[in-house]
């Protein structure tokens, strides 16, 4: 196993610290993705606000990630919009002879994964501190029209999960929202 990447020389200085709900932000190039975006940095629980070798070493790992991440990430967001499409109602008349999903899919545009990913916005990086694994969450708002975190554990894209969700179970579990979404399809 790899040691994770080095955080971006001059980080931490970098950090804007919030009195008010303890938070750090800072924004920094994503290579993946072309652009600029803001990490938001939550220290462990009781810990004070202030940068920690640990978050470092998580945004070093999502400015690590590549293409072959990015296709994850493109999967993912298609499974939230197949998901979404399929245990809720849109408002979204299908014509004669197409399914439900197939009439949502028509009616937002969306045709595959390349859509699904083409059609979300990444909101921010949410990097977490005070767990075993180091984890980033990608905030996503999907085609759907869903707040959902991407999941970066270690430096792998591993699931998604809705807005908020508790990290701890993917510490035992990388797949444990994955396989609470199949069972509602079931």
């Amino acid at each position: 196993m790899q040691p994770p990447p080095a955080p971006p020389a001059g980080w931490a200085e970098r950090i804007e610290w919030t009195d008010y709900d303890g938070l750090g932000r800072l924004t920094l190039p994503m290579p993946m993705l072309g652009e600029r975006h803001e990490f938001v940095l939550f220290p462990a629980d009781g810990a004070p606000s202030q940068a920690t070798e640990r978050m470092g070493r998580t945004i070093a790992d999502v400015l690590a990630l590549g293409a072959a991440d990015l296709a994850a990430i493109e999967t993912l967001l298609w499974e939230e919009c197949l998901f979404s499409f399929q245990v809720a109602d849109y408002g979204v008349d299908a014509l004669p002879g197409e399914s439900s999903l197939d009439a949502h899919l028509r009616e937002f545009g969306v045709s595959g994964p390349a859509d699904a990913l083409a059609k979300a916005r990444l909101r921010e990086i949410q990097v977490d501190d005070g767990f075993a694994a180091r984890f980033a969450r990608l905030q996503y708002l999907t085609v759907a029209d869903n707040l959902v975190s991407v999941i970066v554990k270690d430096g792998r894209v591993i699931d998604y999960d809705d807005d908020g969700t508790y990290l701890r179970w993917f510490e035992q579990d990388e797949r444990y929202a994955h396989r609470r979404r199949q069972k509602v399809l079931a």
